[in-house]
């Protein structure tokens, strides 16, 4: 009898794992505190958000973290369906992908980081002609462009810092959130200015045509800003931030 039910009961596990649905999510778990890695875990406020959004649209979440710059090909690929990683839906980025409405209310910007005893770039302004390294299919390549910087390209944006601090680039521009909480651990450099432009603010990115998970997205978004789990995801992670009402 006790074997019956042990069986039964691995039975009915079976049956409500194969049944669950499983929504495929890749992130870069390099921007601290959207998303980032506190041992072998991914948290962050992209992480909880998108966890209490597949969870209203009874989904699990099978995450999968990868370079920043392979998220979108991935997408369009179908390896995954969808991308939350402080992602905005740039011009560009709108000809491969869709993307859900905008789950931020403020926008952080892009910060200017240079080294310590930097005295030239004190405005953003001054990378004009300046050498400055960005994280390689970041906004923060566009925006660095336009102002006339010559742009070097990395990896990561830690990537790019660690040449600044080597003298290799001038300046490093990056999401100015993002900055602030690395530079509390990061000695030697400071951030000089803040850009702030009309880019919409940090979407989730779906495969081109899914209008109905874009939809789905956006519903389950609406419902969890309604019953407050949004803000109290919010304010954890931006203490300062409340919601416009």
């Amino acid at each position: 009898m006790k074997k019956l039910l042990v069986l039964l009961l691995s039975m009915v596990l079976f049956v409500s794992s194969f049944g669950a649905k499983k929504l495929y999510v890749g992130t870069n778990a390099e921007f601290k505190p959207y998303e980032y890695l506190e041992g072998d875990k991914i948290v962050g406020f992209d992480i909880e958000l998108m966890e209490a959004i597949a969870e209203e649209l009874g989904y699990t979440v099978k995450w999968n973290n990868m370079s920043f710059d392979g998220l979108l090909p991935a997408l369009q690929m179908g390896k995954i369906d969808a991308v939350i990683a402080g992602m905005g839906p740039t011009e560009e980025r709108l000809k491969a992908v869709d993307f859900s409405k905008p789950y931020l209310n403020f926008q952080t910007g892009d910060a200017v980081v240079v080294n310590e005893n930097e005295t030239v770039i004190v405005k953003k302004e001054n990378l004009d002609g300046k050498t400055v390294g960005v994280q390689l299919g970041t906004k923060q390549e566009e925006v660095s462009k336009k102002l006339g910087a010559n742009i070097v390209r990395y990896d990561s944006f830690t990537g790019a810092l660690m040449a600044l601090k080597q003298n290799k680039i001038n300046a490093v521009v990056v999401d100015a959130q993002v900055a602030e909480n690395y530079l509390k651990n990061i000695k030697g450099v400071k951030i000089t200015d803040t850009i702030f432009n009309d880019t919409p603010g940090e979407s989730i990115a779906v495969k081109k045509g899914n209008k109905k998970l874009a939809d789905e997205i956006n519903k389950a978004f609406d419902a969890i800003v309604a019953n407050g789990t949004y803000e109290k995801i919010l304010v954890k992670y931006f203490p300062e931030k409340k919601l416009n009402k």
